[in-house]
């Protein structure tokens, strides 16, 4: 994946782990980034089976209910 950083997508993409960040408004960076994992298609591959590994593992239904179970808990210990 190649994402500029603005917004959440930081937070979202691994620098070099799970995909490449450029700076918004920069085509060159952004041409350099596409063309870096074009040439390089095994590092891609990598970032992109990272990416799948940390969806399944953050980001999926199971992820989900689960944190949103443990913030319940947390407000219930916190109201006493």
């Amino acid at each position: 994946m190649v994402a500029t950083r603005v917004g959440g997508l930081p937070d979202l993409v691994g620098e070099g782990v799970t995909g490449l960040l450029v700076p918004p408004q920069d085509p060159a960076a952004l041409t350099a980034a596409l063309a870096e994992l074009l040439l390089d298609p095994e590092r891609a591959a990598r970032m992109g089976e990272a990416g799948r590994v940390r969806r399944r593992e953050e980001f999926s239904i199971e992820a989900t209910a689960r944190r949103v179970g443990e913030l319940y808990e947390e407000l219930l210990a916190a109201r006493g």
